[in-house]
């Protein structure tokens, strides 16, 4: 039993991370409906192990962190949800992506940002994805700031740049450890493949 159950919390961990990158993908438009059927089977999985009697504390502690995790997350797509129906940007998030990061841009929530020194508006999608993760986690995002965001980006990017040379980088919001972290790397060259 205790494998099998190991196995489903897993699973669960999973699920509720490729639920969080639809509803990513959805907020910024490339999803037309909410995963409502994704969100559905995560429920039911949710519900069906509360019932078993959890015998090891740590097992117990995993399924009750990914619970608490749903329930904030899903507290926090039913306000964006509801801003958006009003017309309302929604809890930190626009409702389109600015023209210059939609080219740039990947298909889910750690998608990477390209960072290049003359498009100021390119960043945002990236702070708010590093904003969603850290809230994600349950910490308090009100006190962070975009201009010092960007500042410490930039000087970041430059840091690599002068290390390797590369003239593009890509950042990426990862959670390692339980802390949100920001990656910095240089962008594969384009061409042809």
């Amino acid at each position: 039993m205790p494998e099998s159950f190991e196995n489903e919390i897993a699973v669960l961990e999973r699920g509720l991370k490729a639920l969080h990158v639809e509803y990513e993908r959805f907020y910024i438009g490339e999803l037309k409906v909410p995963p409502v059927d994704t969100r559905r089977r995560i429920e039911d999985l949710l519900k069906r192990m509360a019932g078993v009697n959890v015998e090891r504390a740590a097992e117990r502690f995993r399924l009750q962190n990914v619970q608490g995790r749903f329930q904030s997350m899903t507290e926090l797509w039913e306000k964006r949800l509801l801003a958006r129906e009003e017309g309302r940007p929604g809890v930190g998030r626009p409702l389109k992506r600015p023209r210059a990061a939609s080219a740039n841009a990947g298909s889910d929530a750690e998608a990477p940002t390209s960072v290049r020194p003359k498009e100021r508006k390119s960043l945002m999608p990236l702070f708010e994805r590093f904003c969603e993760a850290r809230r994600a986690l349950g910490e308090d995002v009100s006190r962070l700031r975009y201009e010092r965001f960007e500042e410490l980006l930039r000087r970041q990017a430059a840091e690599i740049r002068k290390a390797t040379g590369a003239k593009r980088l890509v950042f990426e919001v990862q959670t390692v450890d339980g802390r949100v972290r920001l990656i910095g790397r240089p962008a594969h060259p384009k061409g042809p493949s």
